[in-house]
């Protein structure tokens, strides 16, 4: 029989206790515990194939996480109300939204979430909001301003939305508390297809288009916003999950980009690029599990994917067979 040595040509280190300091690849077998051990070095973010949407859009929303994420609404060659549910492998269908309508902004849970704006039939500039329970939607307190491609961020019962067209670009911000909307503070820069992530107090807005597309980032405290980090890649129509310190950017249009960017609250990153280049697609998840799906890259698709963020170097422990 081989030894360690004759097929990979070093030996394994006998030690009394774990390295301090050990290096990718480095094994040591610890006689203290009685445990063969080894390093994994990094692991970078990278985007995954996740399943397809079984109705292929763009202009879409979404909302929830990684493994129950749900997609609602939208455009395919017209306006659809389809609502589909993720289970972390699978879409299965959910019950329509009563406005099919595309260029809305969504927030919350599977089972509890939150449609508001967009596009829907003969309204161009939609104050219609509707709430999930997981199976059906219902109607919610109507948004002051009626507008489209705006974004959102929290949750049913407690949502803000910003941004987006009302005609002309708007900056104005409105708070859910699961009844009625009302003013908050504006954003600083007035824009449309912007991406946003968080809590009603915590929120994130990002990217976007004034006239062109534009790295501003702003943090929302509950009353008013304040200038953040800017993104790298300046765009509109992308994606945003995550948190006000953990925020996730991804996809765009300028040209259409791959390109994802993670925000520790101050500065933006980039990540692992996504498989398909794309915009006008909807996101959920978080910074370390984002989901995205749907969108245009050469055509509407209902391709899906899953994000792992970075994976720390750590020690692993040999087990037996």
């Amino acid at each position: 029989m081989s030894t360690y040595y004759q097929i990979f040509g070093g030996k394994v280190n006998v030690v009394s206790a774990d390295p301090s300091n050990p290096i990718e690849g480095q094994i040591w077998y610890n006689t203290t515990t009685e445990l063969l051990k080894y390093r994994v070095g990094l692991i970078p973010a990278a985007w995954a194939t996740g399943g397809n949407l079984a109705t292929a859009k763009r202009y879409t929303a979404g909302c929830g996480t990684q493994t129950a994420g749900l997609n609602f609404s939208g455009f395919t060659t017209t306006f659809t109300g389809a609502t589909e549910e993720y289970d972390g492998s699978t879409w299965s269908g959910g019950g329509n939204m009563t406005n099919a309508r595309y260029g809305l902004a969504g927030a919350g849970t599977q089972t509890a979430g939150l449609g508001f704006g967009g596009y829907v039939t003969g309204d161009t500039a939609s104050t219609k909001t509707e709430e999930y329970d997981g199976t059906s939607w219902t109607a919610g307190g109507a948004l002051g301003t009626g507008r489209r491609f705006l974004s959102g961020a929290g949750t049913q019962t407690v949502a803000a939305a910003f941004g987006g067209q009302t005609g002309s670009l708007s900056a104005a911000t409105e708070e859910y508390n699961g009844t009625a909307w009302t003013g908050g503070g504006n954003l600083g820069t007035a824009r449309d297809f912007l991406a946003g992530a968080g809590t009603q107090t915590v929120a994130l807005a990002f990217g976007g288009g004034t006239t062109v597309p534009v790295t501003n980032t702003e943090e929302y405290d509950g009353t008013s916003w304040t200038a953040g980090g800017s993104l790298n890649t300046a765009r509109t129509r992308l994606a945003g999950a995550g948190t006000q310190t953990a925020g996730l950017g991804f996809g765009g249009d300028n040209p259409p980009v791959a390109n994802t960017e993670e925000y520790n609250g101050t500065s933006w990153t980039n990540g692992g690029n996504l498989n398909i280049a794309r915009w006008e697609l909807g996101g959920a998840g978080s910074q370390t599990a984002g989901l995205g799906f749907g969108g245009y890259s050469t055509a509407t698709t209902n391709a899906t994917e899953e994000y792992t963020g970075d994976i720390a170097a750590s020690t692993k422990t040999v087990t037996g067979a």
